[in-house]
């Protein structure tokens, strides 16, 4: 791994699970220790540590961008349509679904990504 990978991925790591940052956040922490570190580096590192699964990229409908976290436990997550914010949801489908659900519909699940929509309680 390339000391610009590791620097991505501590950068992500130090957040703790439950912080979910843009790209142009990890962009700005890890310019912070390596002012010289590019745009591109950052997206390309997240992009393999992702690809490794040593984070999350979590894309939710309505977010104009990925947002990203330490990779952990399964968990949804919650987005606010009012402002946007992204929570983690202490929710995973219950043991044996997904292979009900794959065995059903003959398909074979590698991923699951769920996530609720709604308002949060400060803008409620």
């Amino acid at each position: 791994m390339t000391k610009n990978h590791r620097l991505v991925l501590e950068v992500v790591r130090e957040r703790g699970c439950g912080t979910h940052l843009s790209m142009n956040e990890v962009h700005a922490f890890a310019r912070e220790r390596q002012p010289r570190i590019g745009f591109t580096t950052v997206y390309r590192a997240l992009a393999r540590l992702r690809d490794e699964k040593l984070i999350s990229e979590i894309r939710l409908p309505g977010a104009e961008a990925a947002y990203f976290e330490p990779a952990g436990p399964s968990h949804a997550h919650f987005r606010c349509s009012s402002c946007g914010s992204v929570s983690d949801v202490a929710y995973a489908l219950p043991p044996g679904a997904t292979d009900d659900i794959a065995r059903r519909d003959g398909v074979d699940i590698r991923d699951i990504h769920l996530s609720f929509h709604g308002t949060c309680r400060d803008c409620r």
